[in-house]
């Protein structure tokens, strides 16, 4: 029973060493630092082909932060036609929403050529923040 104790304790200190940054779990998408303490966390999701293989879809997601708090997500949903040479998009959309003081206000949804693209506008503690997010599509339906 003693050695049983000791064993636990000498766990519990070993485990009590360990930093907790290293357990710390990284953002999943590309980090970028827009200033004053904003960033933005961008992820790209595409969606499988659609049977007839003739359409790409899928949206880019912008979680905007200050600090550690997050303060409002903006997508941009598109589908592209890809059924000529060229992919052309056929359905844009750009939503948002606001967390912790965070508001969303709006978002604009346009194209030129192959890339769907949309502004998100938000504002936090009266600072106005602008959020560009764009999605290219290639002939065989990759996004980028």
């Amino acid at each position: 029973m003693k050695k049983l104790c000791a064993l636990f304790c000498m766990v519990v200190v070993v485990l009590s060493t360990i930093s907790t940054s290293a357990l710390a779990a990284e953002p999943d998408g590309k980090v970028i630092d827009l200033g004053d303490g904003f960033y933005v966390v961008e992820t790209i999701t595409q969606y499988p082909m659609a049977r007839s293989g003739n359409t790409g879809s899928g949206k880019k997601s912008d979680d905007l932060y200050y600090g550690s708090t997050l303060i409002g997500t903006a997508t941009l949903y598109a589908d592209f036609d890809i059924s000529g040479s060229t992919a052309k998009p056929v359905y844009i959309s750009v939503t948002g929403s606001g967390y912790n003081g965070g508001a969303y206000l709006r978002g604009e949804p346009t194209h030129s050529g192959n890339t769907a693209s949309g502004t998100a506008y938000f504002k936090y503690n009266g600072i106005p923040k602008t959020l560009r997010l764009s999605l290219s599509c290639t002939a065989d339906g990759t996004l980028k």
